[in-house]
């Protein structure tokens, strides 16, 4: 498996406080990996050591095989990102910034700052000077801009702050195919916990400086949970162990179980209920959501 991004027992000390400690990830190639934590748990000083923006106390990073340390120059020739909202010249058109910012880089042909134009979909206003620009098509922009250098990974630190649904839902679809189609490794911390949760292949979930979770959200689990309002509670949960060694609980008068044998499904336990007289008013699938396990994690 090839990992674009390896971060290891990564450190950060700011005085006598630790940031950052002990942080370890590897990210592959092509995915799109969510950074999570309350405020101050330390995703930006994460990212801001892994473009090279901050000294790092102990550990590692490299990108594409390069030491951002020991190798800083070709570690960030992989690397593009945003950080907000993108800077750019207002009273310059967004052709020219393009122009401005494919300088800093070799070799940027007008035919490629075309086609990463044409990727973001700002053909019909990149000549329109950016103050005229909405928060979104400047988003867009920015990761035009960022693209420049054929970045193998893209950092995005809030990418979607002030975007309307419409911007977000845009956003999203251009990080998966950068991503799924183009392999690039995109990286994004967000606070949008349900847009994270449809952007993202994994996320890792920080808590004061620590990795406490990775949670894998492309994953397809054979558990299944399920809340059934019943009756009698009593005479089904009887059931379900003597039949199908199924436990449950009752909560708030709901009937809750999961389902992981691999051969059992719902019709299976409706049918034990009907052919035992037990009354069944209502079936609902029960999944935490992200925010559900993020909650759960981060307010112990």
């Amino acid at each position: 498996m090839e990992f674009n991004v390896e971060i290891n027992h990564l450190n950060k000390t700011i005085g006598k406080k630790k940031i950052i400690k002990d942080l370890s990830l590897n990210i592959k190639k092509g995915e799109v990996f969510g950074l999570l934590g309350p405020n101050g748990a330390g995703k930006t000083t994460t990212i801001r050591m892994i473009v090279g923006l901050i000294e790092i106390t102990a550990g590692s990073v490299k990108i594409c095989g390069h030491d951002v340390k020991t190798n800083h120059k070709e570690a960030l020739e992989n690397v593009g990102a945003i950080v907000e909202n993108p800077e750019m010249y207002p009273f310059l058109s967004g052709l020219e910034n393009l122009k401005y910012f494919s300088r800093m880089h070799k070799d940027i042909s007008t035919e490629k700052i075309e086609e990463i134009v044409k990727f973001v979909n700002l053909e019909g206003r990149i000549k329109d000077k950016v103050k005229t620009y909405s928060l979104g098509m400047r988003q867009r922009l920015g990761i035009a801009q960022s693209l420049l250098n054929n970045p193998k990974v893209l950092i995005l630190d809030e990418p979607t702050n002030g975007l309307d649904p419409a911007g977000i839902k845009e956003l999203r679809q251009y990080i998966q195919t950068l991503a799924h189609e183009k392999g690039v490794t995109v990286i994004v911390s967000s606070h949008l916990l349900s847009e994270i949760e449809l952007m993202c292949d994994r996320v890792a979930i920080i808590k004061e400086g620590e990795l406490i979770a990775i949670e894998n959200l492309k994953e397809k689990t054979s558990h299944r949970n399920y809340q059934l309002k019943v009756s009698p509670n009593d005479k089904a949960r009887e059931l379900l162990v003597k039949e199908y060694q199924v436990h449950s609980q009752v909560t708030n008068g709901l009937l809750e179980f999961q389902l992981s044998a691999p051969n059992l499904e719902m019709p299976d336990i409706v049918k034990l209920f009907v052919g035992n007289n037990i009354a069944i008013y209502s079936i609902e699938p029960k999944e935490n959501s992200l925010e559900d396990k993020f909650m759960n994690l981060t307010m112990k």
